[in-house]
């Protein structure tokens, strides 16, 4: 059984700094945590109008459990590379940010009252199980603003959160690090789930803690900025166990100095914790900021229609459609998903952090 952990400023895996004893450039890589956002891993749409936007190529239907093996079968080559965590999430990410789609479609682990969907957590066991079987952490997200709209009120998430820390507890799960949602500025300034604000969240930290103590907890917010835009409270960042924060919109030189402005903040000097990113980009210039502040970063690649040459192209207006074999479609959170790394964006995340991390030979 995989268990991660955190010593100092490092994450730990069965008692061991991750990279032990590694160093790259004069910088120490131990104790960081390369990650992949593959929030879509569990992925499933519920509602028929949008489902049929996700059908794989060769059959022309969508296969929630066909999605899953392909991930499951494609963890080990990421690991080989020195990725050591992936991002899953029970409510998913965006697939498609287009009108009609993104305000209709319904990938949902939870029912509306909080309880546990049946075939979603299976799917979600079997991700989980994978990736325990070789040695990887999985930083499990809760809720996404859009199917968070879906939850019939406060005392459902919270059911939603208890079933699902129950399911990892009965399981035995110790290599999941809690996020509770995806962007909490994005969920209070779209919802009515205020609750998850950064002058609040703690509270949800604390309530979870008291009732659920073996799990390690924080959150994320959206592309930081060094005038403070999106950065976590300084009580949060008290009360959480890691720093987990995204770098969307952001190029390198502002990246940089977020995160110095992050390290400046009075908590993290008081209580330096293990700073981490799990959603960026696919701009690999962002990662070569952080792994030399000791940022632990994630790649994010949503795979767009004639994505170009520039990793920081908005991927808003740039739909992606099935038009193409699987092997050729790009990113990791557009379904259908090709697990593979397949791209020149992929190959050069995954190339660069064996490399870093002294993975694959």
């Amino acid at each position: 059984m995989t268990t991660v952990g955190i010593r100092g400023t490092d994450f730990v895996i069965d008692g061991r700094p991750t990279y032990a004893g590694r160093w790259f450039q004069e910088h120490r890589i131990e104790g960081l945590l390369f990650n992949v956002r593959a929030v879509q891993a569990t992925f499933d749409d519920a509602n028929p109008k949008t489902r049929k936007l996700w059908t794989y190529p060769d059959t022309g239907v969508w296969d929630p459990q066909r999605n899953v093996d392909l991930f499951c079968e494609a963890l080990p080559v990421w690991r080989d590379h020195g990725v050591l965590a992936v991002t899953l999430n029970w409510q998913g990410g965006g697939p498609l940010y287009i009108p009609g789609v993104y305000d209709q479609y319904s990938n949902n682990g939870f029912e509306p009252d909080g309880a546990l969907k049946p075939d979603y957590t299976r799917r979600m066991a079997q991700a989980l199980d994978r990736a325990d079987e070789l040695g990887m952490v999985v930083m499990l997200g809760f809720y996404y603003w859009v199917m968070l709209k879906q939850m019939n009120g406060p005392e459902a998430v919270y059911r939603g959160f208890d079933e699902g820390l129950r399911f990892l507890e009965e399981r035995g799960d110790r290599h999941v690090l809690i996020e509770l949602a995806n962007e909490v500025d994005v969920v209070v300034n779209h919802t009515d789930y205020g609750m998850f604000g950064w002058d609040r969240a703690h509270e949800i930290v604390e309530r979870l803690r008291a009732d659920h103590p073996g799990f390690l907890y924080s959150t994320s917010g959206g592309g930081i900025t060094p005038e403070g835009e999106c950065m976590p409270s300084e009580q949060f960042m008290e009360a959480a166990d890691y720093v987990l924060f995204h770098g969307n919109g952001r190029r390198p030189d502002g990246l940089a100095r977020s995160i110095e402005a992050l390290k400046a903040r009075k908590s993290y000097r008081a209580n330096p914790k293990p700073l981490i990113i799990n959603e960026d980009s696919p701009a690999v210039a962002n990662m070569e900021v952080c792994w030399p502040h000791r940022v632990s970063w994630g790649y994010y690649d949503q795979g767009w229609a004639g994505q170009g040459d520039d990793p920081y192209e908005p991927y808003g207006p740039n739909p992606r459609y099935v038009d193409g074999p699987l092997e050729t479609l790009t990113g990791f959170q557009t379904p259908p998903t090709c697990w593979e790394i397949n791209s020149p964006y992929k190959r050069a995340f995954f190339d660069r952090v064996a490399e870093i991390t002294g993975y694959g030979g």
